[in-house]
């Protein structure tokens, strides 16, 4: 039997292996350590005593970024870890800070002196937006002894909005998902495509779906520069909300039909959030957004899924001026009608935990 060819008269092996060769030896292992576990999850720690005192760790994967004296990696490693190491292909080891980290793109960045006697070779950085279904991947990642480095390959199966789960879909960030096989120590490996550029970053398996996924390079690249430029900070915006949806129309809550676009006729009403709650004093009040309110665009962005406004919440920075188009119950006729509000975008200074991760900004407010 022939081998598979490609249209350029490579085979397929050789593309993949010509891949993985070029980011090989960008590709590094992470390990970190823990005062104790502190994942619930079939992730198997290590762990050793240092004198009375038992340590616990992490051991996954990471690539050195464009910028080389940065190392990405997955936050599933780096989380609540006390001390952070990466270490190359040959052995060496190097000391790695936190820079930071965003739950809502599960990403780490590290800071990583490299000292003299190395020169780190950043990642070529592709375009995620380019990549097609069923277009090759590989992924290149660390054994559990942190020096094996192992290759795997497939292809993409989906570009995901939204990813299934126990409680049904929930919406999130844009995900890849593939069919390349992979080990709990390729978290945070990059994907990349038959020519040696990453195109995302291995995330996580949903098992009871059989879904594995990654984070799209594209999304990396925008969250990593935020934070390391020191601009990934939590967004205070003030508004909780759900997707519109047949409960919510049954309920009285949203209409079943609007002239959205203005041409005098009145089509299904499918798109926007329903505004549950406004905070009070927030820029969403202030603002003059109120509870009931259906956001059918943020800026340019119409809404026509939930991760639409979720993508939006997290790519506000302090100090935008959003443009907010809704609709609006009239309180003395019961007709529905469009606004506008202007909303200025502040910075969230409140410690409050991320419950939901569906409306905060780069790792915080369920608020937002």
């Amino acid at each position: 039997m022939a081998s598979a060819q490609s249209t350029d008269g490579y085979r397929y092996e050789d593309k993949v292996h010509a891949a993985t060769a070029i980011v090989t030896p960008s590709v590094v292992a992470v390990e970190t350590r823990f005062k104790e576990p502190t994942l619930d999850s079939e992730y198997a720690y290590w762990s050793y005593t240092r004198g009375a005192r038992p340590l616990y760790g992490l051991f996954g994967s990471g690539f050195i970024y464009k910028d080389p004296e940065y190392v990405i990696t997955n936050t599933f490693i780096t989380q609540d870890a006390e001390f952070v190491r990466v270490i190359l292909n040959d052995g060496r080891s190097f000391k790695a800070e936190i820079v930071g980290e965003s739950d809502a793109y599960k990403l780490a960045v590290l800071k990583v002196e490299w000292g003299p006697d190395y020169n780190p070779l950043g990642v070529q950085v592709g375009d995620s937006e380019k990549m097609k279904l069923g277009q090759p991947m590989a992924i290149v990642g660390k054994s559990n002894n942190n020096h094996d480095t192992f290759a795997t390959s497939g292809i993409i199966s989906a570009i995901r909005k939204e990813i299934p789960s126990a409680e049904g879909d929930q919406p999130t960030n844009e995900f890849i998902q593939f069919d390349a096989a992979w080990e709990h120590t390729f978290y945070g490996a990059p994907i990349v495509d038959v020519d040696g550029k990453v195109i995302g970053m291995v995330d996580r398996s949903v098992t009871a779906h059989g879904l594995n996924l990654g984070v799209p390079i594209n999304e990396i690249v925008f969250m990593a520069d935020r934070i390391i430029n020191g601009e990934a900070v939590d967004t205070l915006w003030g508004v909780e909300s759900q997707f519109v949806s047949p409960g919510l129309q049954k309920a009285g809550y949203v209409p079943w039909e609007f002239d959205l676009d203005g041409n005098g006729t009145a089509e299904p009403l499918e798109i926007g959030e329903w505004v549950s709650f406004v905070d009070a004093n927030s820029p969403a009040e202030i603002g003059g957004l109120r509870a009931g309110d259906i956001i059918y665009q943020i800026d340019e962005t119409t809404l026509e899924f939930h991760y639409n406004y979720t993508r939006a919440r997290r790519e506000f920075i302090p100090g935008q001026l959003v443009i907010v188009r809704f609709l609006r119950k009239n309180d003395m006729t019961g007709e529905w009608e469009k606004k506008v509000a202007q909303v200025q975008i502040v910075e969230d200074t409140s410690d409050e935990d991320d419950e939901e991760g569906g409306d905060s900004g780069p790792s915080g407010n369920p608020h937002g």
